[in-house]
């Protein structure tokens, strides 16, 4: 019996393709389950919170803004991963001398909210542009996975982790 390679191949991508569809996101989050409408509701409000510090900072040129509200943020910074590299980003856009930073952090697809136990990760998957002083502006799709853990009646981001270029989306919760 011969077996055409072609249709192996598709079979293997189809099959690859329906293992991916199993898999969901709680299952690489041990213990979380997707937030409820209301705790989404919340998060997002932090989350909306965070990226309007973060452009504000980036046009003033201070990360001080991030790191009063987010003190966590401040901490841990790794660039080579991404992680908690406010700081960077906010130097990044000073050097380039920015004046105008926006984030849709809708933009690309709903941000996925999932909690367990007075914490939360939330995928968020967007689109950020930048305008510079001659007028012109760089747009760019960003992804990036915030871990927050709860306060008294908020959230607080307590971490952040960038997908970097040719980066696998964070998968599991900080310890």
């Amino acid at each position: 019996m011969k077996i055409d390679p072609r249709r192996s191949a598709a079979t293997l991508l189809l099959a690859g393709a329906c293992m991916s569809c199993t898999v969901q996101p709680t299952d690489l989050l041990p213990g979380y389950r997707a937030a409820s409408t209301d705790e989404r509701a919340v998060v997002m409000r932090t989350i909306e919170d965070y990226y309007s510090r973060r452009a504000t900072a980036a046009v003033s040129g201070d990360a001080a803004t991030i790191f009063a509200a987010y003190p966590k943020l401040a901490e841990g910074e790794d660039r080579t991963s991404g992680v908690n590299t406010d700081a960077f980003f906010v130097e990044r856009m000073r050097n380039l001398g920015v004046t105008d930073v926006r984030f849709e952090i809708e933009e690309r697809e709903p941000a996925r909210v999932y909690v367990k136990d007075g914490r939360a990760a939330a995928f968020v998957h967007g689109k950020q542009t930048w305008r510079y002083p001659r007028g012109d502006a760089t747009i760019a799709e960003f992804y990036t996975r915030l871990d927050l853990s709860r306060n008294v009646d908020s959230w607080l981001i307590v971490r952040t982790d960038e997908v970097l270029l040719g980066e696998r989306p964070p998968r599991t919760p900080a310890p």
